[in-house]
């Protein structure tokens, strides 16, 4: 086991806690809070920036910053409570045992998934200037599932089974 393993476990065994402890309630409406906010942020932030622009004098710049930040952060506020109240109802409902392990097993994904994004990305950002050697990826027991994962994860995301994920990062590398 490598260092990278160790790494890579770390953040895994992390997830898995912070999953447990939340249950899956908060750990879903913590990912959707996070999608939704920005969401939220970007095609309705204009109704607290009109809100704020008759309360104060500030520049047009300044105005969206606040109102896109203000959006965003409502909009992952009234989600992540929401999901602490399902959380309160499975309690309830007795449901709290089953709830906490499938935030556990949710809590691990999530953070695989995310450590496979940034894999696929630090892989072709960190490959041409060998930050890490192909030895290490390949001793590692962790690095190619992780990694896999982000791939699936990406091809779903992209609506395009047939093509691979690494092979759209290096394509939009040249654009740039």
């Amino acid at each position: 086991m490598s260092f990278l393993d160790i790494i890579i476990g770390i953040l895994l065994v992390w997830g898995l806690y912070k999953g447990l402890r939340n249950g899956l309630f908060v750990e879903l409406a913590s990912l959707i809070a996070l999608i939704a906010g920005i969401y939220g942020a970007i095609h309705f932030s204009y109704i607290a920036g009109d809100y704020l622009a008759q309360r104060f004098d500030w520049s047009d710049q300044y105005l969206k910053i606040a109102a896109f930040l203000i959006t965003f952060f409502a909009i992952i506020i009234v989600v992540n409570l929401a999901g602490k109240f399902l959380t309160k109802i499975a309690d309830f409902a007795m449901l709290g045992l089953l709830n906490k392990i499938a935030g556990g097993i949710f809590g691990a994904l999530k953070v695989a998934v995310i450590l496979g994004a940034f894999l696929i990305f630090f892989e072709k950002l960190a490959s041409p200037m060998g930050l890490i050697n192909e030895e290490t990826k390949e001793e590692s027991v962790f690095y190619e599932p992780i990694k896999e994962l982000g791939d699936l994860v990406f091809s779903y995301v992209l609506d395009n089974d047939e093509s691979d994920p690494s092979e759209e990062i290096e394509a939009s590398e040249e654009i740039i």
